[in-house]
């Protein structure tokens, strides 16, 4: 579910764009192709890194039935929770993610890795294109700061 705020944000100078869109169609993949339970753990790993309003501006408000399971350890997300979300709401969870921490997008990489069980052979390539992606985009990030440092 995209809308034009998103076009916006993809054509702010030094935003990478298609990589961005590229890791949020792959993890779309693995989600579509992976097992409930490797689902529920997609999940999890995504909306840690959120605030309750933040989860609640996503996917037309889909994520919100998961801030009524809050407990002490956090939100926790049940497998009937996610048998009911899409992979166009996880896209753009994953898009929304992916500017607030970019770290849990490598924890759902790592997680395929770890996984072999609850993955396919297709989806352990996606696994391994979104490993090449994500390190890709790190170390254009990384040349991107060495170069405002040493210009600052």
């Amino acid at each position: 579910m995209s809308d034009e705020f998103d076009d916006a944000v993809d054509a702010l100078p030094g935003t990478p764009a298609p990589a961005r869109r590229r890791s949020a169609r792959l993890i779309e993949r693995l989600y579509g192709s992976a097992n409930l339970a490797l689902r529920t753990r997609f999940v999890a790993c995504l909306i840690r890194p959120l605030s309750p309003l933040g989860l609640a501006a996503i996917g037309a408000g889909a994520f919100t039935i998961l801030l009524s399971r809050r407990g002490a350890g956090g939100i926790s997300v049940a497998v009937a929770d996610v048998a009911q979300f899409s992979k166009e709401q996880i896209a753009e969870l994953v898009r929304f993610v992916e500017q607030v921490s970019p770290e849990a997008i490598a924890q759902v990489a790592a997680m395929v890795a770890d996984n072999p069980v609850g993955v396919g052979t297709f989806t352990a390539s996606v696994g391994v294109l979104l490993a090449l992606e994500l390190r890709g985009a790190s170390a254009a990030r990384g040349r991107r700061g060495g170069g405002q440092a040493a210009g600052a």
